[in-house]
């Protein structure tokens, strides 16, 4: 069952992959591992780079890793949210991952507090969206020491 929360989060989800997605037509000829991969893999180590903080309206907050995000790209992402240069606040729940390894990756944090807290259930259903994805997974904090 989806909720108000599981829609949220896919919106959310769709609105960061959108962009990269922009343009691109379907080719049999190109293999992601080999063509697209090298393209956009990191080359350095991953960190937040800054931070969009939605928890107090809608229990969400989204880290910015990648390579790609500017002081600038940030801030216009984050234009109903709180920017920071500072990573979000620990979530018990997890968050989804999208692209990771790429200049483009992110982490949009789940919280069960705030102004719409999401239940764990709800988180599972996120997970499992999320998982769904392919250039995305789900992810526990613990998860980044690794």
């Amino acid at each position: 069952m989806l909720t108000k929360h599981s829609n949220l989060f896919i919106l959310g989800i769709s609105l960061i992959f959108v962009p990269l997605l922009a343009g691109c037509t379907p080719q049999s000829d190109i293999d992601y591992e080999n063509d697209v991969k090298p393209l956009i893999e990191t080359t350095t180590k991953t960190k937040v780079r800054g931070s969009c903080n939605f928890i107090d309206a809608q229990s969400t907050c989204i880290d910015f890793r990648g390579e790609t995000f500017t002081e600038e790209r940030m801030k216009l992402s984050c234009t109903e949210g709180k920017f920071s240069f500072d990573a979000c606040p620990y979530s018990d729940l997890g968050g989804c991952m999208a692209t990771p390894g790429t200049i483009t990756e992110s982490i949009a944090w789940s919280y069960n507090y705030g102004g719409e807290p999401i239940t764990e259930e709800e988180a599972s259903y996120q997970a499992k969206a999320c998982n769904a994805l392919g250039a995305a997974r789900w992810t526990k904090p613990n998860d980044l020491l690794k």
